[in-house]
């Protein structure tokens, strides 16, 4: 069982010492990697200090001080520490000697062995199982890398930087690189595999030449092509909108099968879990080669955003994943729509951060203390880090808020910073006197969103006065967190508009923002316009801030703004307010049939209007909330009946627009076949009619769906099978078993059936994944084949959530293996248990014993902090 140490942030202390420059010499043999570092170490202070380095799995040889061995009572050398006892007070030499044996390492961090091919991931804490180092973000060094290796084996050999030479040795040979930037260890990057190169290039800005350089496994070279389009698109873009560009000679990435991350930005050397870089719309749909745009982005903007200013501690670690999420986001709405990207957005924020912000999990975007550093890769770091940046430019102004990330890189570049220092970098560029920053800005309440856990809830209550045409809304904020309500008043900018009901298509003032920096605080809006009934209050708008709130807006309300209101994000919200009332009303069996009809109406009336709307935003419409969210209305949860009653309500909608879908769907079927992104939203709006139609009982598109396994676009083919999906009928084996044969040969495709099959409705569920997990396909090294069945399995709402608990302890049996082999992996599946004091007695019970029974085995650390969470 693991020794779990706390690491606080209020301990923070600075590392004694400086490490300027590091010099690796990697020789690869058969069963072992001989690993020579030279450091050259320079003390802050001049006071004694031991020389404290970190180790996991490294076995020592020899230690060296400017050029004399060290004797054995001069150091002690632990399983996880190399302590000097007392090395020189002024500059000096560290030689360190030693063997690392990668090919049994099954964690996935540090050097490690995926397929033929040796790979790293340093991030968080990797580096130590390759090096005895300080493995920390705060200390930057300038890299030189050789690597020596069996040159039929590993004929790529690849590290950070630039390649400085390379030679042949017998039948061996060497490469060395170098990376002129000061980095940290955790952006170390090295690989090794016969691997296939495919090249391009890119001219900067200012006239440089970059080469392109994708690594990836045999017959995976047609695969590159989205990639390197999407990796010149966010150079491109990265120029024009913050004047960043891109600063070695060559970008590389590498495409890996066995990788925990989704991508990582080592400085020069990237490396991707293959799912996010290998694509085309035979392998991928609409959505996931946006993604795979997006992510490759990502790791692209990490090179200011991350590399050259780093975070000087892991506490800190949304000061790069929080504004580089930002960053991508921007990006990915510049090319292909904001107010779409937002939904999407929104989507994700409230489907799994508002559920991680109210769970036993939940923790500040800047947490406290952590115990397993890799436990807080987590959509509060990101995403509601990257909302805490977009709060900052709606308020500052984006012309105020470039000229401050202007100063943060001035002042930062090549050093690691804090949150802090990345606020009062903005408010330095943004703001010429503190009386201006005083008139919009309070520094410590904004604060609040970093040092804060759990989500805000804005109530807010309106007063109509029709002799003067005044509306007063009354503002109250609680923080709404895992610990009960907190009194802590937060920064909360809320966008807002009104429209006529008079005049659906008028709004009666522009956008406004409103700032909600008290506990309680009011508005008014004086229209100009003479206004006998009241206005409808538009609020949040473009969802201006990551809060719940609850208003006194109508059914009737609600209904115009998703008919009538220019905001995209307002329109969809409306949409998901007035599902999620009929759905709940369902569950306790008081409908409100007027609601139904008047909602159906609204539908059938967009369908109608069909040329008037964008095709993804109307199937962004028609899409109905997740069951995390609709969770989230409950004090008590029975997930089989939300899922159930939600499935009757989309059959409901079916039945009442079967002719409208069926004529809309023959016609958008039409326009399917255009080359991405064109037709994307033809493509989803076809899938989501597909799947309201087939719910409905519609034959005839069940056999479309069916034949449409066959299609050369894989969004059309995911459309039909998810089409299929709720429905345990004939067609829905038939194109699952189509599927696999079509896909069997391809790794990261058939990882989708997987999926498919763990996820879908069956008699003998458990049976089902179990057989799964040993199909002679199934790859248990594989993060991405985990997560396809075992993530699968936990949305297989029916069979998962089984009243007699075998699946949450088949789950927890399951979850302790993947425990063993994959720390990482198996402590961000657990959360699937997160929830269980929500849910209903027989369910609670299940879920509570099958989490004891992970409590009670030998697990990681990892794995162990998130489970003693849960059970708090």
């Amino acid at each position: 069982m693991s020794i779990n140490k706390t690491i606080k942030l209020k301990d923070y202390t600075p590392y004694p010492f400086l490490i300027p420059n590091i010099s690796l010499d990697f020789n690869i043999f058969e069963d072992v990697v001989l690993v020579k570092a030279l450091m050259i170490i320079v003390p802050k202070l001049s006071i004694d200090n031991q020389l404290i380095l970190q180790a996991r799995d490294i076995e020592l040889d020899s230690l060296f001080i400017d050029g004399r061995k060290l004797e054995n009572n001069e150091y002690d050398a632990s399983e996880t520490e190399l302590i000097i006892y007392e090395p020189p007070t002024s500059k000096f030499e560290l030689r360190i000697n030693s063997k690392i044996y990668p090919f049994t390492n099954t964690s996935l961090e540090g050097l490690y062995l995926s397929s033929d091919m040796l790979t790293t991931q340093c991030e968080a804490e990797g580096f130590r199982r390759i090096c005895y180092s300080p493995d920390r973000p705060d200390v930057l060094s300038k890299y030189l890398v050789r690597i020596e290796s069996d040159r039929s084996l590993y004929p790529i050999l690849l590290s950070n930087g630039n390649k400085k030479y390379s030679r042949r040795i017998s039948d061996r040979h060497e490469i060395v690189w170098e990376d002129p930037f000061p980095k940290p260890s955790y952006l170390f990057a090295l690989v090794a595999g016969n691997l296939k190169q495919v090249s391009d290039r890119y001219i900067t800005s200012s006239g440089r030449l970059v080469d392109i350089k994708i690594f990836v496994e045999n017959g995976d070279e047609k695969y590159t092509k989205h990639a390197i389009s999407s990796l010149k698109k966010a150079m491109k873009w990265d120029e024009d909108k913050f004047g960043l560009e891109y600063d070695l000679d060559e970008y590389k990435i590498v495409a890996v099968r066995h990788f925990n991350m989704g991508a990582m930005e080592n400085k020069g050397l990237n490396i991707f879990n293959s799912k996010l870089v290998l694509a085309d719309s035979k392998i991928a749909t609409d959505d996931e080669l946006e993604r795979i745009e997006s992510v490759i982005a990502h790791e692209y903007f990490h090179n200011w955003t991350g590399n050259r200013i780093t975070c000087r501690d892991w506490f800190q670690l949304s000061l790069k994943e929080g504004l580089t999420v930002f960053r991508d986001q921007s990006f990915t709405a510049d090319l292909h729509g904001s107010g779409l990207k937002r939904i999407e957005d929104v989507s994700l924020l409230r489907n799994l951060q508002f559920a991680e912000d109210n769970g036993p999990t939940s923790h500040a975007v800047k947490p406290k203390e952590y115990v397993a550093i890799d436990n807080f890769y987590t959509t509060t770091i990101y995403e509601k880090g990257a909302e805490i940046i977009r709060m900052l430019e709606l308020l500052i102004g984006y012309e105020g808020f470039m000229k401050g990330i202007k100063v943060y890189f001035e002042k930062f570049d090549g050093k690691a910073a804090t949150t802090e220092d990345f606020i009062n970098s903005i408010i330095e560029g943004a703001f010429s006197s503190d009386e201006d920053l005083g008139s919009i800005f309070n520094f410590a309440k904004f604060q609040n969103w970093y040092y804060k856990s759990g989500t805000p809830i804005v109530y807010l209550n309106q007063t109509w006065d029709p002799n003067t045409s005044t509306l007063d809304i009354s503002f109250e904020q609680k923080l709404n967190s895992s610990n009960g309500n907190e009194t802590t008043v937060m920064f909360i900018p809320i966008l807002y508009s009104c429209y006529s009901r008079s005049d659906n298509s008028t709004a009666l003032i522009n956008d406004s923002l409103f700032i909600l920096d008290q506990q309680k605080k009011k508005l008014q809006i004086k229209l100009l316009n003479v206004e006998e009934q009241p206005p409808v209050l538009s609020i949040f708008r473009n969802f201006s801030s990551p809060v719940i709130w609850e208003s006194d807006l109508s059914n009737e309300d609600y209904l115009f703004l998703f008919l009538n209101d220019n905001d995209y994000f307002t329109r969809w919200n409306s949409a998901q307010v007035l599902m999620k009332k009929i759905i709940k009303s369902r569950i306790n069996n008081d409908i409100d049939p007027l609601l139904e009809e008047r909602f159906i109406y609204a539908i059938k009336k967009s369908l109608i209007d069909f040329s008037t709307n964008d095709p993804f935003f109307l199937a962004t419409l028609l899409t109905v909330p997740g069951l995390i969210e609709l969770e989230s209305s409950f004090d008590r949860v029975n997930p089989i009946l939300i899922y159930k009653e939600c499935l009757d309500f989309q059959v409901l909608i079916g039945l009442k627009t079967f002719e409208d879908l069926r004529i809309l769907s023959e016609k958008v079927f039409l326009c399917i076949n255009q080359v991405w992104p064109n037709g994307r939203g033809e493509r989803k709006l076809l899938g989501k009619l597909w799947s309201y139609l087939v719910l409905a009982g519609d034959e005839q598109v069940k056999k479309i769906c069916v034949e449409s396994i066959n299609s050369s676009s894989m969004t059309i083919t995911k459309a039909a099978l998810n089409a299929l999906k709720p429905l345990d009928i004939e067609e829905t084996k038939e194109a699952s078993n189509l599927f696999f044969k079509l896909w069997k040969d391809n790794p990261i495709v058939l990882d989708t059936w997987f999926s498919y099959e763990s996820s879908r409705s069956h008699k003998d569920a458990i049976d089902v994944v179990d057989k799964l997990l040993s199909h002679p396909k199934f790859d248990w090294k594989a993060p991405n084949s985990i997560r396809a069945v075992l993530g699968g399995f936990s949305k297989n709402i029916e069979s998962f959530h089984s009243l007699d608990g075998q699946s949450y302890l088949f789950m927890a049996e399951k979850l302790i293996e993947v425990d063993k082999i994959n720390p990482i992996t198996a402590s961000r599946m657990v959360k699937v248990f997160s929830r269980w004091k929500t849910y209903i007695d027989q369910n609670r019970e299940g879920m509570y014993k099958a989490i004891l029974k992970i409590n009670n085995a030998s697990i990681s650390s990892n794995t162990r902090e998130v489970v003693e969470l849960i059970l708090t």
